[in-house]
């Protein structure tokens, strides 16, 4: 079992290696012979510890085989990801090699067709306003405050005196900020 974890880490790092040294411009994945050998290891590999996840009941073990396995699924799928040819990876360059007939009048071009930018339409109506609201009754929070303040009283009387971080020496802050900037001339 320990021989196959190996195993299949080994083999799928030479697979991603041999993917990457593959020039798909000029040749594809699936006519290199190497790369082909090492999908097939890869392969066998992974029924080999697919197999082992299946019989084992250890946890000491399962870890490392699942991940075994999916270092071997990601080979194997950028196996077959690559073995597509060049222009499947990407659409950009559909414009270019697509006869000029064709280009005219495409699915998409014919769905937008009507569609007018630059505000030239009218604009949607705006929706009506809501004219029966009643507004909430606004709170009284001056016997909250005062209702606070007599329990903040009480919980200063409770703090350590000797305390230099305490609430009892929290040093309060102005109601009324003085106007204009203050400075000193020196």
């Amino acid at each position: 079992m320990i021989q196959s974890i190996a195993q299949a880490s080994i083999a799928s790092n030479n697979l991603s290696n041999a993917l990457l040294l593959v020039n798909r411009e000029n040749e594809r994945v699936s006519e290199n012979p190497e790369v082909l050998n090492r999908f097939e290891t890869c392969k066998i590999l992974r029924r080999n510890v697919l197999r082992y996840i299946q019989l084992v009941e250890s946890d000491e073990w399962i870890g490392s085989l699942l991940s075994a396995n999916d270092e071997l699924v990601k080979a194997l799928t950028s196996y077959e990801i690559m073995d597509r040819s060049l222009d499947d990876d990407s659409d950009s360059d559909a414009w270019e090699h697509m006869p000029e007939h064709e280009s005219h009048a495409t699915g998409a071009e014919s769905q937008l067709a009507g569609l007018k930018i630059d505000g030239e339409g009218a604009a949607p109506p705006k929706p009506p306003r809501p004219t029966n609201l009643a507004m909430p009754a606004k709170p009284d929070f001056g016997k909250a405050k005062a209702e606070e303040s007599d329990e903040s009283e009480n919980e200063y009387e409770e703090d350590d005196e000797d305390n230099p971080f305490g609430d009892s020496n929290a040093v309060k802050t102005p109601g009324v900020e003085r106007p204009g900037m203050t400075w000193k001339n020196v």
